[in-house]
This record gives structure tokens, C-alpha cells and sequence, in this order.
């Protein structure tokens, strides 16, 4: 059977495609059709993702390459139509799309724990992404917002908020009247202070390399540390805490990063690696078992979670005006990943998607 409510809906749309390594280009392709359980999304936007930039240049495994692809992960936009069985959902509503979501099927998504699944599809990495005007996507993962959010900005919150969002508050288990050193003020870290603080932090730590970051990270009450050029900041932020921080998070990617959170961890302390990195991390072993320190990554976020990632939308709890700093157009989105490896962006940019 045919979708419902395509009658509306143009045959072509633009979309960014990556043909290869550095291969990027705005082009017209056709508007994928939603097959029963599926719904079509109008994109609005997109957030500008480090993950973005490692497609584009080629930065992954090459088993992982496909080509061509269409690029995009951080996406809200409205449903225009429905597959065949879906309910639940009407045209019209605003939506938040998950980056991975799961088969459905394993034990891993059988769990909770869709964003491990070994068949998980990922926009803009093992499927055709969001930076293209419709994207369909199984209806259980278009999760309705209220239609006073802002698309534009809400966007940033299908990955930044959400990545942080499960980091904190189930891999770190963050509990009210703690304190928090983030790694890394760009806009995953931006993103963990702002949620850290929802969620009940009583202090919130930022260490970064550049003012600007650092200046965002002021306005979500987190007191400032610039690193650049100095060895030892755990010293620095055990000082300033009375040894009293309990959870670090990683958002860089560094091995001196990682090495830097886990020292600054009191006793008990835990560290999530959110930032991916190659490098080797050396730490002090006997931390892990003397001090009963732990360190530990974090995947994106689990699907049942997305309400959650909802609420805190629609509560006013994410500052959009801090975390989201600059937009692009379509058309200008190889600009945007120049901007984001030179470092000119502070926190979070947003891909605007025509219509």
C-alpha cells in the first residue's frame, strides 16, 4: 500500500551527499518513500557534529565507508507522512530524531540498549542522514515535541543533549548536590553542563584551551579554567573543589584529557569518555582499586531515554541560546565543517535545511 498524505510531498529534494573522501555535494536526489511502520520527516535542521567531519574526511575504517551517502545526524523537523500501520503520530508534528537507534531484535536492544546493538542504524553513517530536506525513519523513533519548540535550535538536542543526558545521568549516575568537571566547553561539553545542572549539580567545573568556550560555559554557572599551556590542571580543580569532584566528563578525545579527569576525581570518582580518540590513556593503576575509581566510555543514548531528552526541551531546562552559537545554510554546509576543524565555531552550529 502506498503512504498515506504524499500528495504533497515533491518527488526530488536537495540533499548533501559525500561521493568520498573531501567529496561533498549539494544535490537534488529523491525524497525516500515511508514504508509501513515509517513515517516522513520534513528536516528543519541539523546540528553540526565532530562525527560529521570524520565521514566527510574519511576518518573511519574503510570497511565503515559508504558512497554515497547522505551526511546528517542532529535532526528535529515535522512528520508529512505516514507507512502503512503507524499511530500514534499525525502530520504535522514536531519531532526529534535519534542518531543510532537499534534492531529491535537482540539482546542489547532487548535491555535498553539500542545505541550498543551490532545491527544499530546510525543517520548519516550506515544510512542516509538528515542534511537533505525528508528523511524516513521507523515511527517509534520520531519522538513528538510540543509544537511551541524551536526546530531551528532544538535540533542540537537528538545528539549533544542526548549523548550527555546518558552519560550523566546512568553511566556516571550524577546525584543532586554533586560536583562536575567537564572536559572540553565546545558543544557536547556546553551541552554537559547545561544538562549536569538540570540535573541537580551543585557545582559545575569547565576546562577548555579558548576563551570563547569558556565565556559560554560562564553563562551555564560553570566556574573557568583556560589549560593551555599548563601540566597538572587536577591540581588546579582539586584546589579550587576541596577534593570534592565525584564526576568528570571527557568531551575532547584526548589520552591527556582522560588521563586529566581521572586524576581529578576524588575518591569513589567516575569518569565518562565521551570524546573519541585513538590514543593511549595512562593512568595511575592502583587508583582503580586504592581509591576505587572508575573510568568508562559512553555511546550516544539509548532510545527509551529520548522522552527524557524531551521534557528537559520542553521544560525551558536547555539553554538553546548558549549552546547554539551560529547557523548555516544548506548550501554552505562544506563551509561549516572548514569552520568547525578551525576552531571558529563555539559551541554548537546548526544546518538550516530549505523548504
Amino acid at each position: 500500500m502506498p503512504a498515506k498524505q504524499m500528495h504533497d510531498i515533491p518527488d526530488r529534494m536537495m540533499a548533501a551527499v559525500l561521493h568520498g573522501p573531501h567529496e561533498l555535494s549539494v544535490e537534488e536526489v529523491e525524497v525516500p518513500k515511508p514504508g509501513p511502520g515509517e513515517v516522513l520527516i520534513e528536516v528543519a535542521a541539523n546540528g553540526l557534529c565532530h562525527t560529521d567531519v570524520t565521514y566527510y574526511s574519511a576518518q573511519i575504517p574503510e570497511k565503515m565507508r559508504i558512497y554515497p551517502l547522505i551526511l546528517g545526524h542532529e535532526a528535529a523537523g515535522k512528520v508529512v507522512a505516514l507507512g502503512e500501520g503507524v499511530t500514534g503520530l499525525a502530520k504535522g508534528d514536531s519531532v526529534l530524531l535519534p542518531p543510532v537507534y537499534g534492531c529491535g531484535g537482540c539482546g542489547y536492544c532487548a535491555v535498553g540498549l539500542d545505541n550498543l546493538c551490532v545491527k544499530s542504524n546510525m543517520l548519516g553513517g550506515t544510512r542516509n542522514g538528515a542534511y537533505a530536506q525528508y528523511v524516513a525513519l521507523p515511527a517509534r523513533f520520531a519522538f513528538r515535541m510540543d509544537p511551541s519548540i524551536e526546530l531551528g535550535r532544538a535540533c542540537v538536542a537528538a545528539d549533544a543533549v542526548s549523548t550527555t543526558y546518558y552519560a550523566l545521568k546512568e553511566r556516571v549516575e550524577l546525584k543532586p548536590g554533586e560536583s562536575v568537571a567537564v572536559f572540553g566547553a565546545g558543544g557536547l561539553g556546553l551541552a554537559a553542563l547545561n544538562v549536569a545542572r538540570e540535573l541537580g549539580a551543585a557545582k559545575l567545573y569547565a576546562i577548555d584551551i579558548r576563551d570563547e568556550s569558556l565565556e559560554a560555559a560562564s553563562k551555564l554557572g560553570a566556574e573557568t579554567i583556560n589549560s593551555s599551556g599548563k601540566e597538572k590542571v587536577y591540581k588546579e580543580l582539586k584546589s579550587l573543589s576541596g577534593d570534592g569532584i565525584r564526576v568528570a566528563l571527557d568531551c575532547v578525545g584526548l589520552g591527556s584529557t582522560i588521563a586529566e579527569a581521572f586524576n581529578t576525581v576524588a575518591r569513589g570518582g567516575e569518569v565518562a569518555v565521551i570524546g573519541f580518540t585513538l590514543d593511549k590513556v595512562t593512568v595511575p593503576a592502583g587508583n582503580f582499586m586504592g581509591l576505587q575509581k572508575r573510568i568508562g566510555g559512553s555511546w550516544g543514548c539509548p532510545t527509551r531515554l529520548f522522552p527524557e531528552v524531551v521534557k528537559l526541551l520542553e521544560s525551558g531546562g536547555i539553554d538553546l541560546d548558549v549552546l547554539v552559537s551560529r547557523h548555516y545554510e544548506l548550501q554552505d554546509v562544506e563551509q561549516a565543517f572548514k569552520d568547525l576543524e578551525a576552531g571558529s565555531i563555539v559551541g554548537r552550529a546548526v544546518i538550516r535545511i530549505p523548504h
